[in-house]
């Protein structure tokens, strides 16, 4: 009975180690962004600060995908593609202002607090009506 239970530890412990560690997307990794976080993007033209939220979930290989729903001080709705890879996460937002029918590409990288709890970075703006060129962003989960 006793070698039954050595065999059986040892495959336990063999098959623990096969395993690895979780890769992004997985439960347990550490970088994964779950959730509607609190966003803020300053732009780098102006200064202006642009409030809202953004609503992310990883899956699988550490692809994310989300909504982006700013709405202070003028509303801007997108979805969001992204990639997360160790602690760096990847977006491109395509938006349009509500307000004037502007769209444009924002695109950027970011990097993400242990737990997802938050991702701070940088984007590049692409805005078909001359707005912004970058925007430093921040998000914050639940907040």
């Amino acid at each position: 009975m006793r070698r039954a239970s050595l065999a059986a530890v040892v495959f336990a412990v063999l098959a623990a180690a096969c395993a690895g560690n979780p890769e992004p997307g997985d439960d347990g990794y550490a970088y994964n962004v779950n959730g509607e976080y609190t966003a803020e993007f300053i732009t780098d033209d102006d200064g202006t600060a642009i409030y809202g939220t953004i609503t992310l979930a990883t899956a699988k290989g550490g692809i994310v995908t989300g909504k982006m729903a700013l709405t202070n001080p003028f509303t801007v709705d997108g979805d969001v593609e992204g990639l997360l890879f160790e602690d760096e996460l990847t977006l491109t937002i395509p938006y349009t202002i509500a307000e004037n029918g502007c769209s444009g590409v924002s695109a950027g990288t970011g990097v993400v607090s242990d737990g997802g709890a938050s991702v701070v970075g940088h984007m590049d703006i692409a805005d078909e009506c001359g707005g912004p060129t970058g925007a430093t962003f921040s998000l914050t989960l639940g907040g």
